[in-house]
């Protein structure tokens, strides 16, 4: 098991918000020569956590891009392997699906449309391959979006005015190979990192389950079909059950008679409400960017009644380069507890794009992580996953990850915050 602990700022030139540098554009070749399975040691695939530290400011995504070059090398013949692609522009990683197509591994890919247009290789790399198929959700717009998601195109006045996103970061792979011998099978690699060049605190897990592998090979089938298919759902989020462990997917409809706002059919929400806070209570959460009103009052609401409530944040707006006045739930939630932000600053700050929460009750911890960011177009439009373990040993490295942030990131203070406007009217609006 890995983990690296280290967290917040680094005197180095800010990065804007989604800004994916590139390398250079790939060759695109339709025919790539055959590859060896290359074996992947068994720790990488077993219950395996990835963070990385201020220390790899140069690339900060290379770790977890040679960790799923890793994987994809070590598929033999004749497995299957379905990986969503949001942000992608990774040549390692690239190289490692030719390769794989080449050998005999079916490959199949599901990748947002802000990807699809003439101009981008390493979309095309990919179309180009032969044994590769790809599936688009949507294509690109003028402004840089992708026109839809996956499972629906619902666009409508803010907060849902932008359009949907395929905002997903996870693969399966049927079978592996170990080096040593033998084969790990039903692997399932879930992250808060796009394979691209991002600088920002990430994490990632590789674990070997059945149950979770068939309900995420699931999920991916429905988003495949739904992208091929064009039709719209947008509630078509379902919630799956695997052991003590669960699958959640979005997007999700609020209730009839509700708005977009409300904390209706939002899964975060109904966690929050059901926990009883009878002394040792502990909620530890980490989200990029928190929009959310209902989550937020959930939050408040727990802390009163006496769990131990304690957050970190990556972003005060939900704008690229973290411009303008906070949100305003963040604000709401910073002036009822302490909220650490490792975030954008002048000085070139690091933003924490984590996606995850520890709660811990009456002897069971619950780990929650994924691509699902606390805003409404992740609950209500996009493409998202969060994966809940349940009393699981990777608890203990994101219990880690968590205190390091924690004890790191200065805390945020919307007193001091010079872009909240002087009548305190404040935007509630997100780009993811």
């Amino acid at each position: 098991m890995t983990a690296v602990l280290t967290a917040v700022t680094l005197p180095v030139t800010p990065v804007a918000a989604h800004t994916h540098t590139a390398p250079a554009p790939p060759a695109v070749t339709a025919a790539p020569p055959a590859s060896a399975v290359v074996p992947i040691a068994a720790s990488e695939v077993r219950n395996y956590a990835w963070f990385n530290s201020k220390a790899e400011a140069g690339d900060m995504h290379a770790g977890v891009g040679a960790h799923v070059a890793r994987l994809i090398n070590a598929a033999p013949a004749g497995a299957t392997l379905s990986l969503t692609l949001y942000f992608f522009n990774r040549q390692e990683v690239l190289d490692a699906l030719k390769g794989a197509a080449a050998r005999g591994v079916k490959v199949r890919i599901v990748i947002n449309g802000s990807q699809v247009w003439d101009g981008d290789a390493y979309y095309k790399a990919l179309k180009a391959t032969s044994g590769i198929t790809v599936v688009e959700c949507g294509t690109r717009r003028p402004d840089k979006q992708s026109t839809r998601g996956c499972m629906t195109r619902r666009t409508e006045a803010s907060p849902l005015h932008n359009p949907p996103l395929l905002h997903n970061k996870f693969m399966t792979i049927s079978s592996v190979r170990l080096a040593g011998g033998g084969t790990a099978k039903n692997v399932l690699y879930v992250s808060s990192a796009n394979l691209d060049h991002y600088r920002a605190y990430e994490n990632a897990i590789t674990i070997s389950h059945a149950g979770l592998y068939a309900d995420y090979l699931h999920y991916f089938n429905a988003l495949m079909a739904q992208g091929r298919s064009g039709a719209s759902d947008a509630n078509a989020g379902r919630t799956y059950t695997a052991g003590g462990h669960r699958l959640y997917t979005f997007p999700r409809r609020e209730a009839a008679g509700t708005k977009p706002r409300s904390g209706s059919n939002d899964p975060i929400v109904s966690i929050l409400k059901g926990l009883t806070c009878s002394g040792s209570t502990r909620i530890d959460l980490a989200n990029f960017r928190i929009q959310r009103r209902a989550v937020v009052n959930e939050l408040i609401a727990a802390r009163k009644r006496g769990c131990q409530v304690r957050v970190v944040t990556g972003a005060r707006t939900g704008r690229p380069h973290d411009v303008g006045a906070p949100m305003a739930a963040l604000v709401t939630l910073a002036k009822a507890m302490p909220v650490h932000l490792c975030g954008y600053t002048e000085a070139g700050g690091i933003p924490m794009h984590e996606k995850f929460i520890i709660i811990r009750q009456a002897g069971t911890s619950t780990l929650y992580l994924g691509s699902h960011n606390l805003t409404y177009r992740a609950l209500r439009q996009n493409d998202e996953n969060i994966l809940a373990l349940r009393n699981h040993p990777l608890a203990k490295p994101f219990q880690q990850r968590f205190d390091s942030h924690h004890s790191t990131c200065r805390v945020y203070d919307p007193s001091k915050d010079p872009n909240i406007p002087a009548s305190g009217d404040i935007a509630d609006e997100s780009t993811d």
